[in-house]
C-alpha cells in the first residue's frame, strides 16, 4: 500500500476507531453507515446518549456537554479525552441546523454558538490525549464562498460576505486551533470539508424541495438561475472517509458534485420524474416572507463550487450529475 493510501493508526479492539460528532444528523447517519461498512469501529459523541440510533450496539455512544467543555471545565473535558484518546480520526460534523429557523438573530446565535462550542470542546479534549488522534476532518460548507454568480469556485477562491460565509470562517478557524496544540510538528492532519447541498431521502433540504413539486405548485425560486453546488449523501460519506484515509488530504476540499445545477433546471428534473408541473415562479419577496433570512443566505445566492481537490485525489462519484441523483432518490 502506497504512502498516499495508508490508513491512519488508532485501534479499538483491533479495529480502527473513528469518532464522530453530529452523528444523528443526515450527514452523520450516512457517514456512520459508510464507516461501519469500511471496517471502522465507530464512536459518537452525543448530548443524548440514551437516544436510540439505527445502528444498534455496533456504535459506541458517549455523552458529553460541549458548552461546559468549551469553558474548560475539567469534568466536561474528561469524557471527550477518554472518547478520542487513541482514535484513528475525529470527524466533527456537529452544529445547529440551518433548517431549524429563519436566520433571525436568535437562530444565527445558535448556529455560531453550537459550532464553536463543539469545536473548542473537541480541541480541549484533544490537547489532553496521551495518544492524540492524527487526523481531524472538520465540516464546513460552500456557504464559505457566498454569492459567486456563474463563476467556477475552487478551494482557493476567497470567502464571501454573507452571514454564512462568516459562520464558515469562524468554524474553520476554531478547528485550526488544533494545529497550535500538537507537541510535535505534523502531529495532526486537518482537512476542511466544504459541503454543498446534501441530497438524500432523509435530508430536510431534499424533502423541502420535493414538497411543493409533489403538490403541483413547484417552480423557480426567484429567477431560478442561481447555481446550486450539491452532493448525494452516500457520495458525501465516501468522500469524508477519503479525507480520513488519505495522508495527502489536508486543507480545504469542496465536497460537491462535479456538475452543479441551476435551481430551475434541478426543479424541472424532479418534476419530470414525478410527473408534476413546474412553472409557478416564487418571487423573491414571497420567498423572504416564507423563509426569512434563509432566502438571501441559502436559497437565492449562486455558487458553482467544484470538487477540484477531491477529484485530484482520485475520487469517483456514483452520482456526478443531477439526473442520476434524481433517478436514485426517486426510484420508479
Amino acid at each position: 500500500m502506497s504512502a498516499a493510501h495508508r490508513r491512519p493508526s488508532g485501534a479499538y479492539g483491533g479495529t480502527r476507531l473513528l469518532v464522530i460528532t453530529g452523528a444523528t444528523g443526515v450527514v452523520g447517519m450516512h457517514l456512520v453507515r459508510a464507516a461501519l461498512s469500511a471496517g471502522y469501529a465507530v464512536r459518537v459523541l452525543t448530548r443524548s446518549p440514551e437516544r436510540r440510533l439505527p445502528f444498534g450496539r455496533s456504535v459506541d455512544r458517549i455523552g458529553w456537554d460541549p458548552a461546559r467543555a468549551a469553558e474548560r471545565h475539567d469534568d466536561a473535558i474528561e469524557p471527550i479525552r477518554r472518547a478520542i484518546d487513541g482514535a484513528a480520526a475525529v470527524v466533527n460534523l456537529a452544529g445547529a441546523s440551518l433548517a431549524d429557523g429563519r436566520l433571525d438573530d436568535a437562530h444565527r446565535r445558535a448556529l455560531i454558538d453550537s459550532r464553536l462550542q463543539v469545536t473548542h470542546a473537541l480541541v480541549e479534549g484533544w490537547r489532553r490525549c496521551a495518544l492524540k488522534p492524527p487526523v481531524w476532518v472538520q465540516a464546513s460548507a460552500t456557504g464559505f464562498y457566498g454569492d459567486t454568480g456563474a463563476e467556477d469556485v475552487h478551494e482557493t477562491s476567497p470567502p464571501g460576505d454573507l452571514f454564512l460565509s462568516d459562520l464558515c470562517l469562524q468554524w474553520e478557524a476554531a478547528a485550526r486551533r488544533v494545529l497550535n496544540a500538537p507537541t510535535r510538528p505534523g502531529e495532526v492532519r486537518l482537512a476542511h470539508a466544504r459541503i454543498g447541498l446534501v441530497l438524500a431521502p432523509d435530508a430536510p433540504a431534499w424533502q423541502r424541495l420535493l414538497q411543493p413539486i409533489k403538490l403541483g405548485i413547484g417552480g423557480p425560486l426567484g429567477t431560478g438561475e442561481q447555481w446550486f453546488a450539491w452532493i448525494e449523501a452516500d457520495d458525501l460519506a465516501r468522500a469524508l472517509l477519503m479525507l480520513v484515509d488519505r495522508d495527502d488530504a489536508e486543507g480545504a476540499f469542496n465536497l460537491t458534485s462535479p456538475q452543479p445545477i441551476q435551481q430551475a433546471k434541478m426543479g424541472a428534473l424532479i418534476a419530470a420524474r414525478l410527473g408534476r408541473p413546474f412553472g409557478l415562479r416564487v418571487p423573491r419577496f414571497a420567498l423572504r416572507l416564507a423563509t426569512g433570512g434563509l432566502a438571501d443566505e441559502l436559497l437565492l445566492p449562486s455558487c458553482r463550487a467544484l470538487p477540484l481537490r477531491l477529484q485530484q485525489l482520485g475520487f469517483v462519484f456514483n452520482h456526478p450529475d443531477m439526473q442520476s441523483a434524481v433517478d436514485a432518490l426517486l426510484p420508479a
